[in-house]
């Protein structure tokens, strides 16, 4: 009964990511999914690039839970982390939550970060990561479908195929993640 929930809930997570347009002033307004059940304060979908097979779905289409403060230096147990797919992800937790995804073990940052800080108690989504404008904070207002956000992106090439480790708090000194 488990699988046959997260089988539905991926799906319905998958198809609202289709639907979105890919434009960054819209990347956290469309087609949120109502999930009514969801483990661990983050949760990261990992959406399939490619379909083989058409319609029948794909075996590396699947979610990923973690609970709130657990720090994860390696992503690699994360069933779905060697499969080629875009991420994207939900996130509850109290205002001023502070969630960072590193695109390398360890929380190295040579391969991109990206840094979120909750602005309200409402759960958020991230669409599409690599649609963030990088090396500046930007603030995201609340919506119909996701909570208030701001957020700051150190961009590189295919960092929202290769989170590899995520960090709770904040780990830098002063204004800006560097």
């Amino acid at each position: 009964m488990k699988y046959k929930y997260l089988a539905v809930v991926g799906l319905i997570l998958f198809l609202a990511g289709c639907q979105s347009s890919g434009d960054w002033e819209n990347n956290t307004e469309t087609g949120m999914p109502s999930v009514h059940e969801q483990r661990g304060a983050l949760v990261l979908y990992k959406k399939p690039l490619f379909n083989p097979g058409g319609g029948g779905g794909s075996f590396c289409d699947g979610l990923h839970d973690v609970a709130a403060g657990k720090d994860v230096p390696d992503m690699r147990n994360f069933l779905y982390y060697a499969c080629e797919g875009r991420y994207t992800l939900t996130l509850s937790g109290n205002k001023g939550t502070t969630l960072s995804l590193f695109g390398k073990f360890n929380y190295q940052k040579e391969n991109g970060f990206m840094v979120i800080v909750k602005s309200d108690n409402q759960k958020l989504w991230v669409i599409n990561l690599n649609s963030i404008p990088s090396g500046k904070w930007v603030s995201v207002e609340a919506g119909r479908q996701t909570g208030a956000y701001a957020v700051f992106y150190r961009k590189a090439f295919g960092f929202d195929q290769s989170i590899s480790s995520l960090k709770w708090g904040q780990w830098w000194q002063g204004d800006t993640p560097e």
